[in-house]
């Protein structure tokens, strides 16, 4: 069954916000928003971008968008690659805590635990898992979808099934890429969406995982890729984009 799209006012509303230069509303049967996509110039702050996004929704058709269900992709004009900010409010600080002088640009992971170690030192001490295969195999309306990842001299292969429709299977090949790295991440991930989205001129890949991180609970994290040739590889890709902080954690 495919997404349905039945709030394209909405759509259009949403590309009128400055900064936001395409939208894509998925809805339930009933019209309501399940997932808003946005691809936005970066400059402003994502978190802003998702109010934006829920204060036009709420003064011009009376809708009250969850702010999980909102991921923001930003992308510069001379850009080759996407960067995606995931929509989640990090924790809130603790009483007395003071920012980091040694932080360097500023910048903070939302998703960052106390004592947690910078990109550099993260990059030093752990090798990001690189997509090596995916086998997609279909029989009896059924798709079976194996991928192999390999981190260092280690190899990782993950295996789902579901229905043999093409619709179905870039969430198959998002379960398949999960289960992948389930030995390597050590908690609970589950896929909550995973399409292809026509952007411009390009075809994206997106993906929302949802995380049970100890200590913090539920983390919502959105990650995407290009398209480059094939469409099964791009979603692979976009969920080791969403993992890729807490694969090298």
């Amino acid at each position: 069954m495919s997404a349905l799209r039945l709030l394209p006012e909405l759509e259009d509303s949403l590309r009128q916000i400055p900064g936001i230069r395409a939208a894509s509303v998925v809805t339930g049967p009933d019209s309501h928003p399940t997932e808003v996509h946005v691809l936005a110039s970066p400059g402003k702050p994502a978190k802003q971008v998702v109010r934006d996004v829920q204060s036009v929704a709420m003064a011009q058709f009376d809708l009250d968008i969850d702010r999980r269900i909102v991921s923001v992709v930003q992308l510069g004009e001379a850009d080759a690659a996407l960067t995606v900010v995931p929509p989640v409010e990090p924790p809130a600080d603790q009483p007395g805590e003071q920012p980091d002088e040694d932080a360097g640009d500023g910048s903070a992971d939302p998703y960052a635990e106390a004592g947690e170690p910078d990109d550099a030192d993260q990059d030093e001490r752990a090798v990001r898992p690189a997509l090596r295969a995916i086998d997609l195999r279909t029989a009896g309306g059924e798709a079976v979808v194996t991928v192999g990842l390999a981190q260092g001299d280690d190899a990782f292969t993950g295996t789902a099934t579901g229905p043999g429709l093409p619709v179905h299977r870039p969430r198959i090949v998002a379960q398949a890429t999960v289960a992948a790295v389930a030995e390597l991440l050590g908690m609970p991930v589950e896929v909550e969406s995973a399409q292809l989205l026509e952007i411009g001129l390009r075809k994206v890949a997106v993906t929302v995982l949802s995380v049970s991180v100890p200590r913090l609970g539920e983390q919502v994290l959105c990650g995407s890729a290009l398209v480059r040739g094939d469409e099964h590889d791009a979603i692979a890709r976009s969920v080791l984009a969403a993992l890729n902080r807490r694969l090298t954690g």
